[in-house]
């Protein structure tokens, strides 16, 4: 065209603009400034929401500016043009600038309002758009359903969704009815946020409220049956997505693969894969994910293999989903071979990866292996987050390794880690375990938001250690701070009442806890009030409660029953508790051993299944051992040792026997099976640590009689502190007195 004038530049520009070509759009719009033609309000209102799209900040300001000059801003015709100047500052990011076009603004219109909004949203200060909110309000621009939208989105994306929810309720009081887009933003969100059953709640509302659901909100409603296991629910939501014709969009069928994946129907999310069209890789990851957990790291690892052939490059999940899948299947060799070679297929090791394998070592009992790789990752400059700090810290909540713990608790200390609450409650039961009951206490106090579990931890620390009247002074604390006590709570208040023989104010606790706090006694309080009985010596109404309790007594109820019976020398009903427990696990070593005491000394026969009839029931494989940290270096024993430290043991070992009136049934004797490990490993602390520093034991089996006087006179004759940690309780001995009270 020789010459071209506003109409044409117009019709040029309005074409690249519906097309979403916005780089064109600007393009011409220079050339067209630099032939001589200006922009009218409606084009240069085109150009401004192109600025937006590309986030060209530079030439939006020019724009503004011209606008300015040529008289578009200032009236209420104007409004258009000084929405489009307030999109672009907002969508490049300078809220400033758009706070001041807002305010100079002589007319607002609704969609003023929105943009505002959606900028403060998008910036995350929640406050300045409620207070927008408010302020539209108040100038009589009633919210629209966008205007909702945009800031219930925003919330449920940021995972404030008690504030969604919130404003869900204002905006159906403002009588704006909430649509597909504002559900699905809430039913994604607490999916986000792994609470699933609240998303499917909010789908349920949806879809009473007669809100047909899009593909986007049953794909979140799927994932959401994914997480709970819902196989049921999410077949009816297969459905309904076949009937709004999803099933084969992508987001609706990585959703179902998950989904049938998790709920272990392996060959259904195949046949779903399968039928996805444009697998992406959340497709293959997802049935990568469902093959591994199922057990078939085989098919796992051809899909693996078979990925990168059909166009999908595998990112760091697809390979720690393998890495999890063999070492969660005990295939750590290859799990670790993955780990090793994937950075030289060009995919970063994250802190995922890290984590796998610490939490995997910790699965599978390798303990040491785990706090190797927490030291390697941290020499790899690689950041621990809170799952590191999660996964590795029940590794060491055990009394020989309380220096482990300080490390990671220093860990986490160095490396700016948001004390949550549930690395707090690991610290505090890990602390609890390795015999620092100070250290769980600071970090208890330490804590701003403690929930139940966190009261329930250090409570429960209290009872470890030996100290009821504390552990119940925190539990009037607790109610005071208007925290509700849990079932595991009451089990610790009842069985701290049995620790200082408050029979009467336990049984009353026992009795009252439905009506007090609406919860039904379980086994767990079933057995504190077995153990609060049993310590008193009353061992008939300890069977009585037993007997005419609504369930089925387990092992924890028996067990409670039968150290009873032992303490107070009663042969009959530990014989009694003994066949219980004989019947409910016939393949425990310590159980056979008892059963066949027992028999021999009441002449009686119990009826115990023949696998435990071995050796007089002893396994060969089963040896009483014990280990001891000296100078963070551990140490094992095993009953009867040649460990040279017979002058050692000659010189300790002038103790009396045990107490008269309580039978040893726990251990073999000393004539038998050599000296007991408790009491190598006490000698060799003696002579191998400094005497400020405890003497930390941890052993297999319960500790005999003998070897508990034997603790309690040597802590006193040489005034060292000894904490000995068995199956049955933590021992603290001091001055020549145990924590246990010598009930155990």
């Amino acid at each position: 065209m020789s010459h071209r004038d506003l109409l044409a530049w117009s019709a040029m520009i309005g074409a690249y603009a519906i097309r979403g070509m916005y780089g064109e759009v600007l393009a011409l719009a220079v050339r067209m400034v630099v032939e001589g033609v200006l922009p009218d309000r409606f084009l240069i209102t085109r150009i401004l929401q192109a600025c937006a799209y590309a986030e060209d900040l530079e030439l939006g300001r020019l724009l503004h500016s011209m606008a300015v000059r040529r008289g578009f801003m200032g009236r209420v015709k104007d409004v258009p043009v000084g929405n489009s100047v307030l999109v672009m500052y907002v969508k490049c990011g300078n809220l400033v600038c758009a706070r001041k076009v807002f305010d100079k603004m002589v007319c607002r219109d609704l969609g003023t309002w929105n943009s505002m909004i959606f900028g403060y949203c998008r910036s995350a200060e929640w406050e300045e758009a409620r207070c927008l909110l408010d302020a539209m309000r108040q100038e009589g621009t009633e919210p629209g359903v966008v205007t909702w939208n945009t800031l219930i989105s925003s919330y449920a994306r940021s995972g404030d969704l008690d504030v969604a929810m919130e404003l869900l309720g204002q905006m159906e009081e403002s009588g704006v009815a909430p649509d597909v887009v504002t559900w699905t933003s809430l039913v994604s969100g607490f999916v986000h946020m792994d609470r699933g059953d609240e998303a499917l709640q909010c789908f349920i509302q949806m879809c009473l409220a007669g809100v047909e659901p899009n593909g986007m909100s049953i794909a979140s409603a799927i994932s959401a049956c994914a997480s709970l296991k819902l196989l049921n629910l999410g077949r009816e939501l297969h459905s309904r997505a076949i009937k709004v014709c999803s099933v084969n969009n992508v987001l609706s069928g990585n959703s179902l693969v998950d989904m049938y994946a998790k709920c272990g129907e392996i060959v259904a999310a195949w046949r779903i894969f399968n039928e996805i069209p444009d697998k992406d890789i959340f497709s293959w990851n997802s049935m990568i994910a469902g093959y591994a957990q199922a057990g078939y790291c085989g098919k796992a690892y051809n899909l693996f293999c078979k990925m990168e052939n059909c166009g999908v490059r595998r990112n760091a999940i697809t390979w720690n989903t393998m890495i999890s899948g063999y070492i969660r299947n005990g295939d750590d060799e290859r799990a670790f071979e993955l780990f090793q070679i994937m950075e030289s297929y060009g995919v970063k090791r994250d802190t995922a990866s890290w984590n796998i394998l610490i939490a995997g070592s910790v699965h599978n009992g390798y303990y040491d292996r785990a706090l190797r790789i927490f030291h390697q990752m941290r020499s790899h400059l690689v950041r621990p987050d809170y799952i590191t700090i999660l996964s590795i810290i029940p590794a060491f909540a055990n009394l020989v390794a309380s220096w482990k713990v300080r490390e990671i608790h220093a860990c986490i200390f160095h490396h700016n880690l948001e004390m949550d609450g549930k690395i707090a409650n690991a610290l505090i039961n890990a602390y609890s375990k390795s015999g620092d009951l100070a250290s769980a206490c600071t970090v208890f106090d330490m804590h701003s938001s403690r929930s139940v579990i966190s009261w329930n931890c250090i409570i429960l620390a209290h009872l470890l250690h030996g100290s009821p009247n504390e552990a119940l002074d925190l539990f009037c604390q607790m109610k005071q701070e208007g925290v509700l006590p849990d079932h595991t709570t009451l089990a610790a208040v009842i069985k701290a009442y049995g620790l200082m023989g408050k029979v009467s104010e336990g049984s009353r606790t026992f009795l009252n806890m439905a009506n007090d706090y609406n919860i039904t006694p379980d086994l767990d309080h079933h057995a504190a009030m077995v153990d609060l009985l049993g310590r008193s010596g009353r061992l008939k109404e300890a069977y009585e409660l037993i007997d005419e309790m609504p369930l089925i007594p387990n092992s924890t109820v028996w067990e409670a029953f039968l150290t009873a019976a032992v303490k107070h020398g009663n042969v009959r009903l530990a014989h009694l508790a003994a066949v219980e427990l004989s019947v409910i696990e016939p393949g425990d070593p310590r159980v056979q051993r008892l059963a066949t005491t027992l028999q021999d000394l009441t002449g009686k026969s119990i009826d115990v299944p023949k696998a435990m009839v071995h050796n007089k029931g002893r396994k060969l494989d089963e040896v009483e051992s014990c280990s001891t940290e000296i100078r963070n270096k551990l140490y094992v024993f095993s009953n009867g040792d040649n460990v040279g430290l017979e002058h050692t043991l000659a010189e300790l070992n002038s103790v009396p026997d045990f107490s008269i009136g309580t039978l040893d049934v726990e251990e073999e004797k000393e004539e038998v099976v050599g000296v007991h490990c408790e009491k190598l490993a006490i000698a060799f602390g003696l002579t191998n640590s400094p005497h400020f520093k405890n003497i930390r034991i941890i052993k297999n089996e319960r500790m005999c009689n003998h070897c508990h006087t034997f603790a309690k006179l040597v802590s006193k004759k040489y005034e060292r502190r000894i904490l000995i940690k068995d199956p049955k309780c933590l021992h603290k001995f001091e001055d020549g007195k145990c924590s246990c009270e010598d009930y155990w």
